[in-house]
């Protein structure tokens, strides 16, 4: 389990900490640093390894994150740095009382990519307050450019980490195309489509990928009485957890990162998704969300209240202040009239 993240320099975040716990839910408003720690959690064990998404051939850790701010023809990883010119990004983890680090150091035209742990890559100098330090290259990033360059190394350094959020959703379906022929006999598709028939008014009996009207193929849920429907034609609720669910039992993370989950759920989806993480949490996973509904946190956290940690989130001139609150406690706060989502005066 990943005990403590730091950042520095990374992303909208020029310095921060905080404290996970089985059970994680940052709360707090827009720009508050909630995406931007899942997304150094997901790119941690290896930014370079491949990951159950596709844009194009194929898809590592770093060009999902990629693609998710691409704006306009931008490309490039400069947007890892802290306001796009800081000379180096670090991204430290503890957990089972080991140290871990990951660093995005930026010399033009690149950002090269090393960290602590890796032993087979080229040695590379890095600075970490003021100090000298070994670590390991284990690939590089250019600054303007979206084609990743090295990254042999594939292996995990720490924990595997699997993002979910509905802006993955499509690229989660270009992966189970690709790789239906190796999925489609797991038997994951008809357990998920049983859960989800649990949850909408319909009742599916598997997923399937089939032609749609030409030749051209399209995701179905497959109902009990015959019927295909796309899942593209479903709510997008529905998308998202159906997705999450296949993804997560395809990869097997140890921790699961799940942005924005109240996106176009119900609460019955919600409840669902509070025991699925009850059961993923007393098998020894982790699981870090974020959230902008104070419903879905009681939800969530109701479930799983001994081992859950709910904290709002704010960035003071940069730097990330977190408070970690019990569900009690929060519940004291909404019975007070206070709203902790606009609350950082009085609770940070």
């Amino acid at each position: 389990m990943i005990t403590k993240l730091s950042i520095k320099n990374f992303r909208g975040i020029k310095e921060g900490e905080i404290e996970l716990a089985p059970l994680t839910i940052l709360l707090g408003g827009n720009n508050s640093g909630k995406s931007t720690i899942l997304e150094a959690l997901f790119l941690a064990p290896n930014p370079f390894r491949r990951v159950p998404y596709v844009i194009g051939s194929h898809t590592s850790a770093a060009e999902v994150i990629h693609a998710m701010h691409e704006t306009l023809n931008s490309e490039g990883y400069a947007f890892l740095l802290y306001n796009y010119v800081a000379s180096q990004a670090e991204i430290g983890c503890k957990g089972d009382g080991d140290d871990y680090l990951l660093l995005f150091t930026g010399k033009y035209p690149n950002i090269f990519v090393s960290t602590n742990k890796q032993k087979t890559g080229a040695l590379y100098q890095a600075t970490i307050d003021g100090e000298m330090i070994e670590t390991h290259n284990i690939g590089r990033m250019p600054m303007s450019e979206a084609l990743l360059i090295g990254g042999e190394v594939l292996e995990l350094f720490i924990d595997n980490t699997l993002l979910i959020s509905s802006r993955l959703v499509k690229m989660g379906y270009q992966y189970l195309q690709r790789n239906w022929a190796s999925i489609i006999n797991l038997g994951i598709c008809k357990k998920v489509a049983e859960d989800v028939s649990g949850l909408v008014y319909d009742n599916y009996k598997d997923i399937t990928i089939e032609p749609f009207l030409g030749s051209g193929l399209a995701i179905y849920g497959f109902l009990e009485d015959g019927r295909r429907i796309r899942l593209g034609d479903l709510g997008e609720g529905v998308q998202s957890y159906i997705i999450a669910r296949i993804l997560y039992e395809l990869e097997k993370p140890k921790v699961l990162l799940w942005d924005d989950i109240e996106a176009h759920l119900n609460p019955r989806m919600l409840l669902s998704i509070a025991e699925w993480f009850y059961d993923l949490i007393e098998n020894g996973n982790q699981i870090i969300i974020t959230t902008h509904s104070l419903e879905a946190a009681r939800t969530i956290a109701g479930l799983n209240e001994e081992k859950a940690a709910i904290y709002l989130t704010s960035l003071e001139k940069s730097t990330l202040k977190t408070k970690r609150l019990t569900l009690k406690e929060m519940e004291e706060f909404i019975e007070a009239g206070i709203d902790v989502r606009v609350a950082e005066p009085l609770l940070l």
